[in-house]
């Protein structure tokens, strides 16, 4: 390789090399091309290799520099994504955050809404169970005031019903007889109720109070012959007295219903001939006594069929006693 100088041969100041194998001189404007040999070629192979192998090396260094860059480009555009996400965070996920605590709130407003509706429904149910209660208790009053009235009506008998049931009818009659002669039996032997009573009437006394209509009385009366036997005389008296049941009423098959148990009337006695006798000599006085003085009933005079009783029945039923 022939060496060549690389100053102006004009002015020999130094050359500058613009281009391959083109120089230019600054000082006296004087431009120059190289002349290259043989050994110029191979030295320009050798440096056009060292100039590649250079090049290489500098693309691989550019390489590692753009992969340096791209790596913290990369790097810029992860924060700038982690920032965005950050942001996106900041402007999403914050006000979902707190939409969600929003919610939360509501959700729990309207559960309390919900149980405070809850509880006025229990209060309304309540109060709907208490009327119905309140109602039931009223119609199982009123259905107790109605079987009270309609019990009550029971005793409020008609004639007609009162001897439309021969049953109650045969036993009453009986029953009736039977405790006037025990009450006006004689203390003295020489006293003889030799006569069946005359059956006079009867009364069927309902009381106005409903409390007392177990008291509800049926009275019959009777006229009474007295004889008091001397042993050349005869003395006859004549009493009115009577007997009455109680608690008469109408059972629900439409029968008469009583206790049957007799009771005598008001007690009243006279004094006739130095005895005492049980009933009243004065009928009309009986009548006021028994029925127009008994204030708290009302009255219904009937008739009862067969009360008067046969003579020789009677008769043989007081000689028995």
């Amino acid at each position: 390789m022939k060496l060549m100088s690389l100053n102006c041969p004009n002015c020999n100041a130094p050359v500058k090399q613009v281009a391959e194998g083109k120089f230019y001189c600054a000082t006296c404007d004087s431009t120059f091309l190289a002349d290259y040999d043989s050994d110029d070629v191979e030295y320009q192979k050798v440096r056009t290799t060292a100039e590649i192998h250079k090049q290489q090396m500098n693309l691989a260094q550019s390489g590692m520099a753009v992969q340096n860059r791209r790596a913290k480009d990369s790097f810029k555009i992860k924060l700038i994504v982690i920032a965005a996400v950050f942001l996106f965070f900041l402007i999403t996920a914050v006000p979902t955050v707190i939409f969600s605590m929003q919610m939360a709130q509501r959700q729990r407003e309207a559960s309390e809404q919900q149980q405070r509706e809850q509880e006025a429904r229990r209060e309304i149910e309540e109060k709907q169970r208490e009327e119905q209660r309140r109602q039931e208790q009223e119609a199982k009053a009123a259905a107790e005031e109605a079987e009270r009235q309609a019990k009550l009506a029971s005793y409020r008998l008609t004639p007609e019903e009162i001897i439309g049931d021969p049953f109650f009818v045969e036993n009453a009659n009986q029953t009736i007889l039977g405790q006037l002669w025990d009450n006006t039996n004689l203390f003295y032997t020489n006293w003889v109720w030799n006569e069946a009573p005359e059956y006079m009437t009867s009364y069927f006394l309902t009381a106005k109070d409903e409390n007392e209509r177990d008291q509800n009385i049926l009275l019959s009366i009777y006229k009474i012959h007295w004889d008091k036997e001397f042993d050349d005389r005869t003395e006859h008296y004549v009493m009115y007295d009577g007997a009455c049941l109680y608690n008469i009423s109408r059972n629900e098959d439409g029968t008469i219903n009583s206790n049957y148990a007799p009771h005598e009337m008001s007690y009243n006695s006279e004094i006739v001939a130095n005895q005492f006798l049980s009933g009243y000599s004065d009928y009309d006085q009986l009548i006021r006594q028994e029925i127009y003085g008994n204030t708290e009933y009302d009255y219904i005079e009937l008739t009862m069929p067969g009360a008067q009783p046969d003579p020789d029945t009677f008769e043989k039923r007081v000689y028995e006693k």
